[in-house]
């Protein structure tokens, strides 16, 4: 293959069927946020390499794509979008009540070793709401993730976990944040001894701490802390409020419906979550297929004001991939597909053809204009990219103000008047 043609390693061309499934998955998550009161925010795929550098985490800021501009700026492409929304949002949003809802989806980039459903490049889809205190804004999040899994066919569990926990038993043995970032990102590769190691940097006592919560229940952490309430005096009322608000926050969502389990070593690899955090995972994949949390504060990173924050971010590419195991195919979903077939591509014909086109989509029904070929190749065309009917038009359709619509699943083929069509419809 010519060198042109290829696409570089960890990026990929998205056509066909794929791209059709990734269009529905897309519209179908933009409608869903749209309903439940999200409205959408568009930022730069290229931003200043700061923004990210200065809150992200290790790993990210080492898989970043950087570069300098012809002015000699360092810039680089957005690994993830939560910090071009907040950097946004106190920009151009700041001023607008609370709670914000912001929805996007964006393709990010991270220089990491490609493998099954890990792209160099890849597409998120994301909820941020900003400005609520509380577990009712990760319920908000949670709302629109579980019609959007329900709506797409997709089963799918929640794993529930809580860094904030963590990061105050580690700011009562006065680790500092850039160590803290260090042992949450062992944590999270499950590299648990060599956290565990790490920790003894700052007595015994932190590795014992750090041991314990990788595997504490969540029904005993309020237990625990007061078992270390000299050592976490100063966090106390802090502490207790995140262990209650994570026990509440599953209770709702048990309460709901959701599949949803506590996972104590559940920490994430961004360096800005504060709070709750979870993944979403479905049984056909041993990676997530998305994932958030708390980022209370993020804002005073950048220079603004204290703000409460939570958000998501879904893998539309690992979605994509899930679907495809489980041989899911929503495109199929209620859409009814109609080819419309020309005998003849005249002036006459094609002016017959837009107008039957009009009324068919006015009710709902995508529709193809097709000319120029045999009949038996545009049936073949129309049965290949599976359209429900074809509508024929030759000389006697067009001499009679009819159509001859054919339903290529049964055969059957009826001859109708265009005045008639909507009452055809309405059969469907």
């Amino acid at each position: 293959m010519d060198d042109l043609l290829r696409t570089p390693r960890g990026t990929r061309d998205i056509v066909g069927d794929e791209a059709e499934l990734f269009e529905y998955l897309t519209t179908t998550f933009k409608e869903v946020a749209k309903r439940n009161g999200f409205k959408p925010i568009i930022t730069p795929t290229i931003e200043f390499f700061e923004l990210f550098a200065r809150k992200s985490g290790v790993e990210i800021v080492k898989s970043m794509y950087v570069f300098k501009d012809k002015a000699g700026r360092t810039l680089a492409l957005r690994p993830e979008l939560t910090a071009s929304v907040i950097r946004a949002y106190l920009k151009s949003l700041r001023n607008e009540p609370k709670p914000i809802l912001l929805y996007y989806v964006g393709q990010c980039f991270r220089y990491e070793e490609p493998q099954r459903g890990r792209y160099r490049e890849f597409w998120q889809a994301g909820l941020e709401v900003i400005g609520e205190k509380g577990v009712h804004g990760d319920l908000r999040v949670f709302n629109v993730m579980e019609q959007f899994f329900n709506e797409i066919k997709l089963k799918h569990y929640y794993i529930i976990g809580n860094v904030g926990i963590y990061r105050m038993f580690m700011n009562a043995f006065n680790i500092p944040g850039n160590e803290q970032d260090q042992i949450l990102h062992l944590i999270d590769k499950e590299m648990f001894n060599e956290a565990i190691n790490y920790a003894k940097k700052y007595g015994d006592e932190a590795a014992e701490v750090i041991s314990k919560l990788i595997s504490m229940n969540i029904e005993d952490l309020e237990n625990m802390a007061m078992d270390y309430k000299e050592l976490v005096k100063n966090y106390m009322d802090r502490l207790l409020g995140e262990i209650r608000d994570t026990i509440e926050f599953i209770d709702i969502l048990k309460e709901l419906g959701y599949d949803v389990r506590y996972k104590p070593s559940l920490v994430r690899g961004l360096a800005y979550y504060t709070g709750i955090i979870y993944e979403v995972k479905t049984s056909v994949l041993d990676i997530s297929i998305g994932g958030g949390g708390r980022y209370d504060n993020l804002t005073t990173v950048y220079g603004g004001p204290p703000e409460y924050s939570t958000g998501v971010a879904i893998g539309i590419d690992r979605v994509m991939l899930a679907l495809s195991e489980l041989n899911i195919k929503p495109l199929d979903k209620d859409r009814v597909k109609a080819a419309i077939l020309l005998l003849n591509d005249s002036k006459e014909y094609l002016i017959y053809a837009y107008k039957v086109s009009s009324l068919l989509q006015t009710a709902g029904i995508t529709t193809l204009v097709l000319s120029g070929r045999k009949l038996s190749k545009m049936l073949s065309y129309a049965n290949r990219f599976k359209f429900k009917y074809a509508v024929i038009i030759g000389s006697k359709e067009l001499n009679e103000n009819k159509v001859s619509i054919k339903d290529l699943d049964t055969g059957v083929q009826e001859y109708i008047k265009l005045e008639k069509i909507n009452e055809f419809i309405k059969n469907i």
